[in-house]
């Protein structure tokens, strides 16, 4: 089903909930973004993102933990991710760690930014 919706005048977005999910960690992840702008995951095995479905213009968060191991890795397609100057930022090693993804979508790419090892 679709529908549009179309507002005339101001929007405040400032008590509204978005729709989040968990990722299932494994070596080959799709990332579905019908199901929430805001998703997670904590890696407990080396994996790489290997599809993105439901992509949408709009901006997209992953928080990306590791483990209580930790040295898990994350990668990332460079057919769909782009970064500034073309360099994937580092996952941070440590266990227990916290990674913060931000992407921008132009409905067929992911632009990427990140904030590391977030305390």
């Amino acid at each position: 089903m679709s529908a549009t919706f179309t507002v005339n005048g101001v929007v405040n977005t400032a008590s509204a909930n978005m729709s989040s999910q968990t990722l299932t960690p494994s070596t080959s992840i799709t990332w579905d973004l019908s199901q929430g702008q805001i998703s997670t995951i904590t890696l407990t095995m080396n994996s790489t993102i290997t599809a993105v479905n439901n992509m949408k213009i709009g901006t997209y968060i992953l928080h990306v933990y590791q483990d209580s191991t930790g040295s898990r890795t994350l990668t990332w397609p460079s057919s769909i991710f782009k970064w500034t100057a073309s360099v994937t930022p580092p996952l941070t090693s440590a266990a227990g760690s916290h990674d913060v993804y931000t992407f921008v979508s132009d409905g067929s790419k992911m632009y990427g930014s990140f904030i590391p090892d977030v305390r």
